[in-house]
């Protein structure tokens, strides 16, 4: 291995060899002059109309060559390269040339990889660590390195250590491949795939989003141009108890207003089949949900309660209830048992056909039903209020 670029030429080495070709080759010479008059004719009288300025790369180090030669190998020895038995050269040196061409000339360098605890020992023509991963079957964005990609590899050579990079899968409709990238982003897997999605492509997760170990990435492509249409969003109306308001009956407070979105849909391969799918929704208007309140308010039946005539309808119940229960029709006798206006027992108010306890009726069924009790005990109001039915008489 060289430890420079190539070994350059000494200038008289050059002129020499320059020499030597003319006096061994007479008719070449008149051929140059014949030659170098038409350009001088064609080109306002300058030979420098034949020089070539050429960019050299030589194991990373970057100049400008210029040369009136035709190939590659002029350019090296113009340069004053020349090539050692492992050196390579792109193009060969035999290609010809034109201003502005580039040639890369690599000398062998010692790369020496630990890779996950295994070392790997490679020769490579190489100017960087990157260059020389790939060389070797190392891509260098499938591990991370202990030093960047653009280090130089230098003539007594390099060690790095290297670890392989995250797993990552790439999901493209139905074929699956898998990477391994120390890209930070999702778009940065998807690079190192080799998977461009389209314009219109629905990535998941997004291409923003960071990459994570063993993270599966899926590609929807999308068929053609999406359309955007605006759609309705009907608006919802919720309903709400009023208790002031007469049972079933029902009051709108606010009027629902209907809200309206952009959604756009394209056409997309999804597991080999073309179907339709929505790529994004954007609210246009939002929607106002409306407002009904529904009465829960019960209102006492005292049309339905039967009238009771006869001589009970003309007693002064007012008065009996007021010695009774204070007037109270939800009253409850503190030893417990008698119940509402006229202190009933549940016994004898079930017998003139109540239900439940009569504190919890109304004072008009309470008073129907104490009627009643007065004409099925034919007026003997001493055994049912002893004490207070004196007052019925008022």
């Amino acid at each position: 291995m060289s430890e420079n670029p190539g070994r350059k030429k000494g200038r008289g080495g050059r002129r020499a060899k320059g020499r030597r070709r003319i006096r061994s080759s007479p008719p070449l010479l008149l051929i140059a002059a014949s030659v170098a008059g038409a350009l001088a004719l064609a080109c306002g009288g300058t030979a420098l109309a034949m020089d070539k300025s050429v960019t050299l790369d030589a194991n990373g180090e970057r100049s400008t060559v210029h040369t009136f030669g035709g190939t590659v190998q002029d350019v090296l020895d113009s340069a004053g390269i020349t090539l050692d038995d492992h050196d390579i050269v792109a193009p060969s040196p035999d290609t010809p040339i034109g201003g502005g061409d580039h040639v890369i000339v690599r000398s062998p360098r010692d790369l020496t990889v630990e890779l996950d605890g295994r070392r790997l020992e490679h020769r490579v023509n190489a100017a960087t660590l990157g260059e020389g991963l790939r060389q070797i079957g190392l891509d260098p964005e499938g591990v991370e390195l202990s030093q960047a990609h653009d280090t130089a590899i230098p003539s007594d050579g390099l060690t790095v250590t290297a670890g392989r990079a995250p797993r990552m899968v790439v999901v493209y409709d139905t074929i699956r491949s898998e990477t391994r990238t120390t890209g930070e982003t999702v778009a940065d897997v998807l690079e190192a795939a080799g998977v461009e999605p389209g314009e219109h492509d629905v990535v998941t997760p997004d291409l923003d989003e960071p990459a994570e170990p063993d993270m599966v990435v899926h590609v929807l492509p999308v068929i053609g141009e999406p359309e955007t249409e605006e759609v309705v969003i009907e608006a919802e109306i919720v309903e709400r108890e009023n208790p002031d308001l007469p049972e079933g009956e029902r009051e709108v407070v606010t009027e629902p207003e209907d809200g309206l979105k952009e959604v756009t849909t394209a056409t997309v391969l999804r597991e080999g089949e073309e179907v339709e799918h929505a790529l994004s929704e954007e609210i246009v208007t939002e929607p106002v949900a409306g407002l009904v309140e529904i009465g829960t308010k019960v209102e006492e039946a005292t049309a339905d309660l039967p009238e009771v005539g006869g001589e009970a309808a003309g007693l002064d119940w007012a008065g009996l209830a007021a010695c009774e229960s204070g007037g109270d029709p939800a009253a409850v006798n503190s030893a417990g048992g008698y119940y509402g206006l006229y202190q009933f027992s549940p016994r004898t108010w079930a017998s003139v056909g109540g239900s439940g306890l009569p504190s919890d009726a109304s004072p008009e069924e309470q008073t129907m039903r104490a009627q009643l009790l007065y004409d099925s005990v034919g007026g003997d109001w001493r055994s049912q209020w002893p004490h207070c039915g004196i007052h019925l008489f008022d």
